[in-house]
């Protein structure tokens, strides 16, 4: 008869799928790399399988180990918030909570959230990392990652926080000087300066709804660029008919600064904004109450 697999095996391969690596997960355990390695070896052959990939650059889990990987980390979330429970442990967010988020949204709407998270939980520490590419979590020691992205299924848990709408909008002095356009065909018949944001097109095409019927216009970009603060920027400018997500443009809508055009038009692409972290760690009260603080908060004081 095998023996049981161990509490502690599950938490060894936790914290190397959450570190990618034995060393690093060793030193978050405090444990020796051959202990650890030894851990491991012992649970793939208590299970028969092979739990990770090894290569000289990385450590990775196999498909049996990312099914178990899942499931553990189920279990050791159960465990701590049983050891809260019964022991009486503080469930007070206290200290120091890294947060990653893309830099358009960290700059347009972070400062609003953290600014009443931390109203409500004055004791947490906030450290902001803005970069438009998804970080390693252990590598960057990130707990909490907000990203606008369809791509869900690596080792994080994804807790969706809000469907992103765009709109096409320029300035008012624009459409004045250039007219404003009453459906899409207009903005090439009208010879309009346009501001592309790449991933806003498909195959050189701007995609919209009309009465329930998916329909495109190709656009040919005056002016196309990767970042939608900088096209916002450009679009107050004056430069241009630009399609911005609503989370960078609500502000200067709301003040009269650019105005929404073709509004029966809704742009096609859909985005998500999404919380994400390891799955074993969101009963640590700074990452629970911060992912279900911004969760009801976008939902309460979104315009966008």
């Amino acid at each position: 008869m095998k023996p049981a697999a161990s509490l502690t095996q599950f938490v060894v391969l936790a914290k190397i799928a959450e570190t990618g690596g034995l060393s690093s997960a060793a030193r978050e355990l405090g444990m020796t790399p051959s202990a650890v390695s030894k851990s491991l070896t012992l649970l793939e052959e208590q299970l028969g399988v092979s739990l990770v990939r090894r290569t000289t650059r990385a450590v990775t889990l196999t498909t049996h180990g990312k099914l178990f990987f899942r499931r553990i980390s189920h279990i050791l979330a159960e465990v701590e918030d049983t050891l809260d429970e019964v022991g009486g442990l503080s469930n007070r967010a206290k200290g120091d909570l890294h947060i990653s988020c893309s830099i358009a949204f960290g700059c347009s709407q972070l400062v609003g959230i953290v600014g009443r998270y931390q109203q409500a939980f004055p004791e947490v520490n906030i450290h902001i990392s803005l970069d438009d590419k998804l970080v390693n979590l252990s590598e960057g020691q990130i707990d909490v990652a907000l990203r606008i992205t369809d791509a869900t299924d690596g080792p994080y848990a994804a807790r969706k926080l809000a469907q992103i709408r765009w709109v096409y909008c320029a300035t008012p002095f624009y459409l004045n000087k250039f007219e404003r356009p009453q459906k899409p065909q207009d903005l090439a018949n009208q010879r309009h300066q346009l501001l592309v944001y790449p991933a806003m097109t498909n195959s050189g095409a701007w995609t919209y709804w009309r009465e329930g019927t998916l329909e495109r216009i190709r656009v040919d970009a005056a002016l196309e660029c990767n970042s939608s603060l900088a096209l916002l920027n450009f679009t107050l400018a004056h430069q241009g008919i630009a399609c911005l997500p609503l989370y960078v443009a609500s502000t200067h809508i709301a003040n009269g600064a650019i105005e929404v055009i073709l509004p029966d038009y809704e742009p096609a692409s859909v985005h998500t904004l999404y919380a994400m972290y390891f799955q074993s760690r969101y009963k640590n009260p700074l990452i629970r109450t911060f992912v279900d603080f911004i969760k009801t908060d976008i939902q309460t004081n979104r315009d966008w």
